[in-house]
């Protein structure tokens, strides 16, 4: 084994045992199971479903214009059901890597191959890195400069800005018919075209909104009330820090840093940690929702697989 995928299996290992130790033997059990037993659990699973299949349209509306932009045709609904479900299983796979699959799903349907399919995901986490990146910059200047300082925030933000647009000019130097400048053929088109670049922006900011909005649904249900800018930060700067862990799921992580983040924003600790887990139904319904994607898309290829065997 790689000594460097040794040593990040062992440190993530260590990040989990102490998350774990944490939440058995630091949370008010007691307390918090009183709060969650007064959850609206009829209205609140119907809004924490609404945000989850909206953001799932809204990145497939994305990754359709990323497409249709590199002159690649796809069936909408196939994007929908196998995005739907890589966004799904991403959330158990560190890195969130396991979004990847979406491109494998959609090859086995024959709908995409695999350079351009793995060049726009490409293009999409940059995205997304940028629009996280501005985020965090907005609820550092209007709602939690005290807990990412601007002498913090700016220069990472400049240096990250920076390295972006060294990358910029370094991939629209290179020859399409270089492998590399072919792979990233998808981000090029991209960010020469300016109504597809200001269409994917404006649908990343929505998607990640939704996933705000989600949350804050989530923590309304048991009385937590902060304003946007700290929503805001809460939701980007904790799964930036769940991502880094590279623990699967952020378990553990997760839940400790979210509840650490509402204590900081002077929510009651026994709040605060109800809220971390209420979260974490989220992302447990975002993956039974994902399974539930699965079965259309198993028929859809089964259904391929016969139409290729009656063929020949």
């Amino acid at each position: 084994m790689n000594s460097k995928k040794l040593i990040g299996i062992i440190v993530s290992a260590i990040i989990f045992s102490l998350c774990a130790y944490y939440i058995i033997y630091c949370f008010q059990w007691h307390a918090i199971s009183q709060l969650l037993v007064h959850v609206d659990w009829k209205l609140m699973p119907v809004a924490v479903i609404v945000t989850i299949l909206s953001f799932w349209l809204l990145r497939t509306m994305r990754w359709f214009t990323l497409l249709k932009a590199s002159g690649i045709n796809v069936n909408f609904f196939h994007l929908y059901l196998a995005g739907s479900i890589s966004i799904a299983f991403a959330t158990i796979t560190p890195f969130l890597s396991g979004e990847v699959l979406k491109v494998e799903l959609l090859k086995k349907t024959g709908d995409l191959e695999r350079i351009p399919g793995y060049g726009i995901f490409i293009t999409e986490r940059i995205l997304d890195l940028l629009i996280v990146l501005l985020m965090a910059v907005l609820s550092t200047v209007f709602g939690v400069s005290k807990f990412l300082g601007s002498e913090i925030i700016f220069p990472a933000a400049g240096l990250l800005l920076i390295c972006l647009l060294i990358f910029f000019i370094i991939i629209q130097r290179i020859s399409p018919t270089n492998p590399i400048g072919h792979f990233f053929q998808p981000f090029k088109q991209c960010v020469r075209n300016g109504v597809v670049m200001t269409t994917v922006i404006l649908l990343s900011i929505a998607s990640w909104f939704i996933i705000i909005l989600g949350w804050y649904a989530c923590l309304r249900s048991i009385s937590i009330s902060i304003n946007f800018p700290e929503m805001i930060a809460l939701t980007t700067i904790t799964t930036v820090i769940g991502i880094l862990s590279l623990v699967p799921g952020a378990l553990g992580i997760s839940e400790v840093s979210i509840s650490c983040f509402l204590v900081y924003l002077h929510q009651d600790i026994t709040y605060a940690q109800a809220g971390a887990l209420i979260i974490r139904f989220y992302g447990v319904m975002a993956l039974i929702l994902g399974f539930v994607h699965f079965f259309p898309f198993w028929k859809l290829i089964r259904a391929e697989r016969q139409i290729s065997t009656d063929v020949d």
